[in-house]
């Protein structure tokens, strides 16, 4: 090889090292495979960080049994080969996938079932606390019977992300699950600006998207004397705004939960707390704005919300409706992800 073909091949190789370091934590997505030949546990190499969300997606199918013959009577039909093989044995038939099962043969357990298939599956579970406790992740979705993906949202807690599959014996299994792990893009909507937050992230059209919104603020200098309809202040911010005194707050992202004597609050008839709009999204560049729909109750002491967003092919922004900013404390933290 000559100087200058070297010097370009490593010219290119740290051009693409930079792209790694440069691209940001959100993107940087983790796959694993998940055998069903074996029962040990499968890890991820990043630790999912207490109280931040993450996507974790499972693709695939696989069987648990040597034979489909004969089908049992509820049974569906089982495919032919698994969307990703066993490196060892014969892969045959397939009748699970991370969510359900959809076939099995005659003199299975799932035959008590009144129901036919498609049956939900809880034999792939996971462990975000280092192995102490697991469960299958919770999920709402519909049999996929083309795709059989499946999309999970989970809460870190400084451990990595452990996967296994319960089943005895492992020798008689075939097919792989794919996992994708995605971590959350996280934004700070400070109260003592106006300027709009936009993601990284675009949003892609038609797509869902979710928003979780945690923390407290204050709109108003000081709550030395309460309104007569409001609650009572918490002594500071959840998350400090990083400039000026943080003082006593009455507000997190869906609720006003208290306000002072004198403050447009006290002209409602309820008691708080009380529903507010201010925190707006944007997923059309800033078109549009309006306040997420949320049915969830007021939250204390956690403080949190999560809204449901389809996207538009721009990114999300987010912005805080006040005036003056000058006098305002407190920031929230906002967390985005694909809907899972």
């Amino acid at each position: 090889m000559n100087a200058m073909g070297a010097f370009s091949k490593l010219g290119a190789l740290c051009a693409g090292a930079m792209v790694l370091t440069a691209m940001p934590a959100w993107a940087q997505k983790e796959e694993l495979w998940l055998d069903s030949q074996s029962g040990t546990p499968v890890g991820s190499q990043r630790v999912l960080t207490r109280g931040r969300p993450y996507f974790v997606t499972m693709k695939g199918t696989y069987s648990p049994w040597k034979t489909f013959a004969p089908l049992g009577t509820k049974s569906g039909k089982p495919e032919a080969t698994p969307m990703f093989t066993s490196p060892k044995g014969a892969n045959k038939e397939v009748g699970a996938d991370p969510e359900f099962i959809f076939a099995w043969p005659q003199g299975s357990s799932l035959e008590k079932s009144p129901e036919p298939a498609p049956l939900r599956n809880p034999t792939v579970q996971v462990s975000l606390d280092g192995g102490k406790t697991w469960k299958h992740p919770a999920s709402t979705a519909a049999f996929d019977a083309a795709g059989h993906e499946y999309n999970y949202e989970l809460m870190g807690d400084d451990a990595a992300l452990q996967v296994r599959l319960v089943d005895s014996p492992a020798s008689d299994n075939y097919g792989r699950l794919q996992l994708v792990v995605q971590p959350a893009e996280e934004l700070w909507l400070d109260s003592q600006s106006g300027t709009p937050l936009r993601s990284e992230m675009v949003l892609q059209k038609g797509k869902p998207y979710r928003v979780t919104m945690k923390g407290t603020y204050s709109a108003w200098k000081d709550f030395s004397a309460p309104g007569a309809k409001s609650g009572a202040p918490e002594p500071a911010p959840m998350f400090a705004s990083p400039k000026g005194a943080n003082r006593q707050v009455g507000i997190d992202p869906e609720f006003v939960f208290a306000w002072p004597q004198g403050s447009s609050l006290e002209k409602g008839s309820e008691p708080s707390p009380r529903r507010h709009s201010t925190i707006e999204v944007s997923v059309d560049g800033g078109k549009t704005w309006k306040h997420p729909a949320t049915p969830a109750a007021f939250n204390t002491p956690g403080h949190q919300y999560t809204y449901e967003v389809m996207g538009d092919g721009n990114a999300l922004q987010v912005r805080l409706l006040d005036k003056p900013y000058s006098d305002n404390s407190g920031r929230v933290q906002i967390f985005l992800l694909p809907g899972a």
